[in-house]
């Protein structure tokens, strides 16, 4: 890749704003990036501090999932049971057969919410133990 502003110069990175190639001299480097032009510092500032805020949000819905064991077999249970007295209507009505397919989503939720009940009934993974600080 070449420099965007100068013919011939290799670049040693790429906006994180508008991802045109920079040499040396074109780059001004920040703390999440580089950038070409005022413009783009202040987009790379906004663009870093988007993904830091993200990333935070993620870390906690995370721990929120895998805090609720209780929640998701609850979930499979009630799931489960209107599956099946969905098909069970839909099938014993000769007229209404084709009901008993909307009985599918519900117990693929149940199953689904099933097995994250299973995951999530160990406590917090290893991982999220290790980043946990220690009084």
């Amino acid at each position: 890749m070449e420099c965007f502003q100068h013919e011939g110069r290799p670049a040693v990175g790429a906006c994180r704003s508008c991802l045109k190639g920079l040499c040396r001299e074109c780059a001004t480097e920040l703390d999440g990036g580089l950038a070409c032009s005022p413009k783009c510092e202040r987009m790379v500032g906004i663009i870093v501090s988007s993904l830091e805020q993200g990333a935070r949000y993620q870390h906690v819905s995370a721990g929120i999932l895998r805090s609720t064991p209780g929640l998701w077999s609850g979930l499979a249970v009630v799931a489960l049971f209107v599956g099946i007295v969905v098909a069970a209507l839909g099938l014993s009505f000769s007229a209404y057969r084709s009901i008993a397919l909307l009985a599918l989503p519900f117990l693929a939720l149940a199953f689904l919410s099933g097995r994250l009940a299973r995951s999530t009934a160990g406590g917090p993974s290893p991982a999220d133990a290790a980043r946990e600080p220690v009084s």
